[in-house]
């Protein structure tokens, strides 16, 4: 049996955080390099080696000579989750961490012998304002960008595609992550959690989009059980993959009714609230509103606009996200994707119960973890 040693970039996000224990508990996996510590429980592997690095420091990638020795030395599989998951980050911000990042991280890559996997993950909203079906093979458009994270995301993967002769390299597109799916837990907060309980305080009067729009949501778990296989035994050079709900969505319509549903199972005292839920409108009349606000409204409308304004524009893009390729693969190896009928009222469940009590705050960049 070969014996991997890996590095993993992005360790302590809300992929990673997932991922680590699936990793340890392989006996092929003999090291994990972090960049940053784990948690406590993961950290009494033997395997995890935390090493002091960020993917911003140039090829170096930060690291001291020992340790960079060491690592390129060893390494057979790198996986690279660091991110900058900043919606409403300017451009030149986003691009140091999600384009600079990966190109230092593939500059470090070509000096690693034993490498035989390079698996970047990335988003299927690279696929920016474009709209219809968006296969995996797909790439290259003009349509635009809602924000700067879809933007230095596609040029991360312009560049990831130039290097695909020279190395190793998949890549893995992830649509919108939401939580455990058996116990709804969330790890972490993002903009989709946060939206959730400016819906639930009704700060969210509106949303853009149709009502039958798709939004593409998928189960935490499912996704660290996929990049561990794509990672390892599903690994597939020069091939990118769509970690999706494909034909499994919900409408905006369906994903607001059932969001009302659970806070009325799980919350009866919001009845009493006479709270609605947000409208539907179409994009323009949504940049009004968030125009409006920005000018004339309140601390904590401006605040909670602010939080939707540069994300649920991509509503307004209908898009279906084929995922073929990934599923034929998944479907081999047994690796079952939850229906997102079933896990999605968990998960809101859990942010009710708790309080919107998930750990750090989505906007932090990951230069290093």
């Amino acid at each position: 049996m070969m014996k991997h040693s890996i590095l993993l970039t992005g360790a302590t996000g809300m992929v990673g955080r997932e991922l680590v224990p699936l990793l340890i508990r392989r006996d092929d996996v003999d090291r994990i390099f972090t960049f940053v510590r784990v948690t406590r429980q993961q950290a009494r592997s033997y395997k995890i080696v935390p090493v002091g690095g960020d993917v911003t420091a140039s090829a170096t990638l930060g690291l001291s000579a020992e340790a960079s020795g060491e690592i390129r030395s060893g390494v057979t599989v790198m996986i690279h989750a660091a991110a900058d998951t900043q919606f409403a980050a300017p451009l030149d911000q986003a691009r140091m961490v999600n384009l600079e990042g990966t190109r230092n991280v593939l500059a470090f890559a070509s000096r690693c012998p034993r490498l035989r996997a390079v698996v970047a993950l990335s988003t299927v909203h690279v696929a920016g304002r474009r709209t219809g079906t968006i296969r995996e093979d797909d790439l290259l458009h003009t349509a635009g960008f809602v924000n700067s994270y879809e933007q230095s995301k596609y040029e991360a993967e312009i560049l990831l595609r130039e290097h695909m002769g020279e190395l190793p390299i998949s890549i893995l597109r992830l649509s919108t992550v939401l939580g455990d799916s058996t116990t709804g837990e969330v790890g972490k907060l993002a903009a989709i959690h946060h939206a959730l309980r400016l819906c639930y305080n009704s700060l969210a009067p509106m949303v853009p989009g149709t009502p039958d729009s798709a939004v593409d949501l998928i189960a935490l778990d499912f996704v660290a059980a996929a990049v561990e296989h794509f990672a390892i035994d599903g690994f597939q050079a020069g091939r990118t993959f769509h970690l999706c709900g494909g034909k499994d969505v919900m409408t905006i319509s369906e994903l607001l009714e059932r969001t009302r549903e659970t806070f009325l199972q799980h919350r009866p005292s919001w009845r009493k609230r006479g709270i609605e839920m947000p409208a539907i409108v179409d994009l323009p009349t949504f940049e009004l509103f968030a125009r409006s606000v920005e000018e004339v409204g309140d601390h904590l409308l401006r605040n909670s606009v602010a939080v939707i304004k540069h994300f649920a524009p991509q509503l307004a893009y209908p898009k279906i996200f084929g995922d073929a390729l990934c599923a034929n693969s998944l479907q081999a190896a047994a690796i079952v994707r939850p229906a997102v009928v079933e896990f999605y009222p968990k998960v809101v469940r859990w942010l009710v119960e708790t309080g919107w009590a998930g750990h750090g705050n989505p906007a932090k960049a990951a230069a290093g973890d």
